[in-house]
């Protein structure tokens, strides 16, 4: 069911649930956003939809008739392998979760939360996908906040970014990271894993990534936790747990750090 004829190049977005009364109030919603919406209740007439149609994105909820939601992802990825998926579910739970994120989707949105964070999704697709582009001020340097415990690390790291034109600032805390971010939205955060407490890099990335208005800020990770504690961390196997975009060991080569620096900031 087409709920809206809009100007081609506009977002095209498939609304798969069978809650009906949820599906209609989501795409009453991004119909006021300015995107063309589709909705079917399940699987079956979502992939003859995605067949005939080239959608920019699918929102599929965990509960359909056929099969369960994140199993679905795979099929609908062997019909468009670029079609940005966004899972939802009215309730979740930690099994569910690690499920869900093992599939290829671009966000997991839990229905009790607050809606804006789905809508806010939305948008980041297609900001991802070219459709809606967003520009840094024409000769403003990013900024790039080192949230860090060690002095001396960012006592070298600091002439290291700002030779390449970056604006730097430090936290050296938890609180005082938190603090700035309320003050202030970095381009890129360096964020240590280990400071006053072992868990608190965790906790910080935890709250950026969970937070509509800073989860698209690029967090790139550094710690000597393997070294420390000999748990060997990796995103590749650990990233349910800590949502870094990408991760360095210290010591850092500052070649390596401004290579991973500049491929975050063009993302």
């Amino acid at each position: 069911m087409r709920l809206s004829q809009m100007e081609s190049g506009n977002g095209i977005i498939l609304i798969v649930d069978p809650d009906c009364d949820a599906a209609q109030e989501l795409s009453s919603i991004l119909i006021d956003e300015g995107y063309e919406i589709e909705i079917t209740e399940g699987l079956t007439q979502a992939a003859e939809r995605l067949n005939a149609v080239r959608f920019d994105c699918i929102i599929i909820d965990i509960e359909l008739t056929e099969m369960e939601g994140f199993k679905a992802v795979p099929i609908l990825k062997a019909i468009d392998s670029k079609i940005q998926i966004i899972m939802t579910a009215a309730e979740n739970t930690a099994e569910l979760e690690a499920k869900v994120r093992k599939q290829d989707i671009f966000y997991y949105h839990i229905k009790s939360f607050d809606q804006k964070e789905l809508i806010e999704a939305v948008r980041d697709v297609f900001k991802k996908i070219g459709k809606i582009k967003e520009t840094r001020k024409m000769n403003t340097p990013p900024n790039i906040l080192v949230v860090d415990d060690d002095p001396d690390f960012v006592v070298v790291m600091k002439p290291v970014l700002e030779s390449k034109g970056y604006k730097v600032d430090a936290a050296y805390s938890r609180q005082v990271a938190m603090e700035k971010l309320q003050s202030f939205k970095p381009d890129l955060i360096l964020l240590d894993i280990m400071m006053e407490k072992l868990t608190d890099g965790f906790n910080i990335c935890y709250k950026l990534k969970h937070d509509p208005e800073m989860k698209n800020i690029p967090v790139l990770a550094v710690s000597a936790i393997t070294e420390k504690t000999g748990f060997k961390f990796s995103p590749a196997t650990d990233g349910e747990y800590f949502e870094a975009d990408d991760y360095m060991t210290k010591p850092i080569k500052p070649s390596d750090l401004l290579e991973r620096v500049e491929k975050l900031l063009k993302e």
